[in-house]
């Protein structure tokens, strides 16, 4: 009798819907336990997690000794470099991620902390308990996420509607892999967010209490501090119902009859992202704060990456997620349908789109197709609702071709994924040739590993394949023989050499060779070649020159490589040479430009002649 009232709870009309979502919940734990791995904490990761053992373990939440953080790095060689760790305006260490994912994270590092200790594991907050707790705790916000994302489908359309829609979602999309194997990165968060935000709007709207407009403003505060840009998300409360003057006035009459709320709700937001602001406070001395302070990556506005980012072999979102172009065509219907929904989830979803777009790692690391489109997919599953909505009363054969299609673009996710999990798709380098070389196949060859675009990976360790695969001509050259307007005086005469560049503590930094990438190849990527003859007198016994080879722009330097002198074939009262041979990574933009000089770390004289740069382009 009890268990027969409780089923009873349930609406006998939308029990179907609430059995499949159980159903595709049941196959997301399954999914996450098979992938656990003792890597769940690195790259990204790494750094949205690192505040809490920052915090609770090692009593350092100011950075204040960052010996600790290389210690565990030693041991568990979760990145390749601190990136995680910014700088504040004197150079002090930061987080470069803000602490929203870190609150998610921590219900469940405290189940790791106390498994750990009984466990008898490390305490350290990256041993194996804490990456386990953390990866199947994460699950509960992917329960969340689908469980208001159905509420959402059904306040608007059919059961039959919300399950087909549901299970386009979670099989046939990228959201299979980043809640199971990717579960602890923000694409989960995000989701979660994007349907708590959607359904108190929708609540508020339709009963005008408190509660939804305080949950609101919380889940809006958190969801930037997971991703700053999703601030915006914001538009889809302020613009729900508006779609002309009328309504547009109306929203402005409806937030001044609750003003108070609105206040009470402020309020909330304000307390919720204190903790941060003191935190940028203590550390940098202002309120508001920038970390993400990373010259490679970052947003370019006026450059947006609009059409790889949905149709490139290597990531595009339509080429490994096709099943939502119906989203994109249900946008269409869902405006005929009710335009008070179509523009606050238009508007939201085009914003967020060209942020994405104009991220300048537009492939978004070793993501399945493109992650952070993860994020507005429970406002496309609306838009393609509405196509499904539109279809069931056209021909069968219409449905047919449509059912067809969503099948076989199931079954073409669902094989991908795996592919990516077994190393057969390349998450960095698969190309036009390779994706159909290895299409529908589960393991590779020799000759179709060889279609795979360059490596970028190896960075200063790649190795160059030969000139015959390359057109070489020369970018730059010094030899001083003539004079140059800023160096003459720090040029000497060498019986060997002739007239030579003579660099000590008054003059660290040589002549520049420096060309934009754009005036360099229109291809990805090229070879440098560089050398330097350099003469180190005898007695020299300080820090020894380096030829630098770097990309900059106005917020730094990026892909830095700096290359020393062989003092095991070069001795000192003799001259010897430098050199070094680069591959050039993924450029930010065209426009930055590739530099390279020596730099004399010493304080003694050294002396340099030849500096020469010659580049290799792919024929």
């Amino acid at each position: 009798m009890l268990s027969d009232r409780k089923f009873r709870l349930l609406p006998q009309g939308n029990r179907q819907s609430f059995f499949v979502m159980l159903i595709l919940i049941t196959i997301i734990i399954l999914g996450r336990i098979l992938t656990l791995k003792t890597d769940e904490l690195s790259w990204d990761v790494l750094g949205y997690y690192i505040h809490l053992p920052a915090l609770f373990i090692y009593n350092d939440y100011g950075l204040s000794d960052l010996g600790w953080i290389h210690t565990l790095l030693d041991k568990y060689h979760f990145t390749g470099t601190l990136y995680q760790i910014s700088t504040g305006p004197d150079n002090n260490p930061i987080f470069f991620f803000l602490m929203g994912m870190a609150i998610l994270y921590s219900p469940w590092f405290f189940v790791g902390h106390f498994s750990a200790q009984i466990l008898g594991y490390p305490v350290d907050g990256f041993s194996l308990p804490y990456q386990y707790a953390l990866a199947l705790g994460a699950i509960v916000y992917t329960i969340i996420g689908l469980v208001y994302l159905r509420k959402i489908l059904l306040n608007f359309f059919s059961q039959s509607i919300t399950i087909i829609t549901m299970i386009i979602i979670v099989l046939a999309t990228n959201y299979l892999h980043f809640m199971t194997v990717k579960n602890l990165e923000t694409a989960n968060a995000l989701f979660m967010f994007i349907t708590l935000i959607t359904w108190n709007t929708i609540q508020w709207h339709k009963t005008h209490k408190q509660l939804n407009l305080i949950l609101l403003s919380a889940f809006i505060v958190l969801m930037a501090l997971c991703k700053p840009s999703e601030v915006m998300v914001v538009l889809i409360p302020l613009l729900w119902g508006v779609y002309d003057k009328i309504t547009l006035k109306a929203k402005f009459k409806t937030i001044y009859e609750y003003k108070g709320q609105f206040i009470i709700a402020f309020i909330v937001a304000f307390i919720i992202a204190l903790p941060q602001m003191l935190y940028w406070f203590k550390e940098t001395g202002y309120f508001i704060y920038d970390s993400y302070k990373n010259p490679g990556v970052g947003l370019d506005l006026t450059s947006p990456h609009i059409i790889p980012i949905l149709f490139s072999y290597k990531k595009g979102w339509l080429v490994y997620t096709p099943v939502m172009v119906f989203s994109l065509i249900g946008f269409f219907f869902l405006y005929k349908k009710n335009k008070g929904l179509f523009f606050p989830i238009f508007s939201y979803s085009i914003l967020a789109f060209y942020i994405i777009a104009s991220w300048t790692e537009w492939w978004y690391g070793a993501s399945f197709s493109i992650r952070p489109m993860i994020t507005l997919y429970p406002l496309f599953a609306i838009a393609m609702a509405s196509l499904f909505e539109y279809l069931k009363d056209r021909t069968v054969v219409i449905k047919s071709v449509v059912g067809l299609l969503v099948v076989f673009f199931m079954l073409l996710n669902l094989f991908q994924t795996w592919q990516l999990n077994k190393y057969i798709l390349d998450p960095y380098r698969t190309n036009k040739n390779y994706y159909f070389a290895i299409f529908g196949k589960t393991k590779i060859t020799e000759a179709e590993g060889n279609l795979l675009s360059a490596d970028f990976s190896g960075g200063g360790n790649a190795k160059f394949p030969g000139e015959s695969y390359f057109r070489h001509k020369n970018i730059g050259f010094y030899n001083f023989d003539e004079y140059g307007d800023y160096y003459s005086s720090h040029l000497v005469s060498d019986s060997l050499k002739g007239r030579v560049l003579k660099m000590d503590s008054t003059y660290n930094f040589s002549p520049e060779i420096s060309l934009t990438y754009e005036s360099m190849t229109s291809k990805e990527y090229v070879w440098i070649f560089a050398e330097a003859d350099v003469f180190i007198p005898y007695g020299y016994k300080e820090e020894l020159p380096l030829l630098v080879m770097t990309f900059e722009r106005r917020e730094g330097s990026y892909f830095y490589h700096s290359y020393g002198i062989d003092t095991t074939i070069y001795k000192p009262g003799s001259w010897g040479k430098i050199k070094a041979q680069l591959m050039t990574n993924d450029v930010r933009s065209k426009h930055d430009k590739f530099k390279i000089y020596i730099w004399q770390r010493g304080k003694m004289p050294v002396y340099i002649d030849n500096l020469k740069a010659d580049l290799f382009e792919p024929k």
